[in-house]
Parts: C-alpha cells; sequence; structure tokens
C-alpha cells in the first residue's frame, strides 16, 4: 500500500513539473524573439552606420548576444570567414540548423529568420535595412501576441499537469 501512495505522489509530481514545463516554454520563446530582436537591432545599427563587413558585424552581435542567438551568430561569422566561395544565404542557413534545436522558437520563428538570412548581403543598404525592419516587425507581433495569451495558456498547462496526474494516479489507484 506504502509503494502505491509514493508512486501516486511520484506520478503527481512529475506530471506537476512537466505542466510547469509547458507553462514555461511561451516565456522561454518570448525571451528568445526579444533576444533576436537585441541581434537585429544591432545588426541594423552596424549596416547605418559603421559600414563594417559582414563577418565582422556577425562577430560584433555574437560578442552582445547570449544563447541561444550569440552561437548563431558565431557560427556564421566564422563561416563566412573560412568558405567564401558559399553563399551566404547557405552559410545562414546551416548555422541556424546547427543551433535551431537549442532554442524555443517556433518552427514559423525559423521560417522567417531563414528568409531573413536568405536576403543578408546581396541587396543594398536600404533593401537590407528594409528586411530587418520585416523581421523585427515579425517579432514584436509574436512577443506582443505571446504576451496576450501566455497567461491564460500558463494556467491551463498547470492545471492539466496537476490534474492529469491526480487522474492517472486515480487510474492505476
Amino acid at each position: 500500500m506504502m509503494l502505491k501512495i509514493i508512486g501516486a505522489i511520484l506520478v503527481c509530481g512529475s506530471s506537476a513539473l512537466l505542466g510547469l514545463y509547458w507553462a514555461s516554454r511561451e516565456t522561454f520563446r518570448a525571451d528568445d524573439l526579444n533576444e533576436w530582436k537585441k541581434a537585429l537591432l544591432i545588426l541594423k545599427s552596424e549596416i547605418a552606420f559603421s559600414s563594417a563587413p559582414l563577418p565582422e558585424a556577425m562577430e560584433h552581435i555574437a560578442e552582445r548576444t547570449v544563447k541561444p542567438v550569440s552561437p548563431i551568430f558565431h557560427t556564421f561569422a566564422e563561416s563566412l570567414t573560412m568558405k567564401t566561395k558559399e553563399s551566404v544565404g547557405r552559410l545562414w542557413r546551416e548555422a541556424i540548423a546547427r543551433w535551431e534545436k537549442q532554442s524555443f522558437l517556433a518552427p514559423e520563428d525559423w521560417e522567417c529568420l531563414r528568409a531573413f538570412g536568405a536576403n543578408l548581403g546581396y541587396l543594398d543598404k536600404a533593401m537590407q535595412l528594409n528586411t530587418i525592419e520585416m523581421t523585427l516587425s515579425y517579432i514584436d507581433a509574436k512577443i506582443t501576441f505571446l504576451s496576450q495569451h501566455s497567461e491564460t495558456n500558463q494556467k491551463m498547462y498547470r492545471s492539466l499537469g496537476v490534474l492529469g496526474g491526480l487522474l492517472i494516479a486515480v487510474i492505476f489507484f
């Protein structure tokens, strides 16, 4: 009997923790999007004011941001200096693919960032700034959406975690 009670407590506790994890995923996604916004604003100022070469600008961004964004820009900067015959868009996609799994971004977020990288380095200064602005507006819209819906979703995931654990414990008890 004691073993069943311990098992029920473990099931309830683990499902509650799973609910808390799922509840916090949107917060983590918003944090990652804010870090990407910071990186793009730095890139925008690098393009607009310093006219630094692309590998140097990417390295500056990598130094001023944190994970999961900084490794992507660092990998991209290294790729730009090592592989001069590859297209910039391809190197950008490879850098994203390498670090994509270590972020909480959704697939549509990655698609937007891939589309941004496809135009990187090919357009003139004004068009690159416009591309950055479009990507920033997407990020702002997603952050606003997440902040509006996160409270409700967090309550739902926490409740589902606890209630799901109780349901499983009752069924098997």
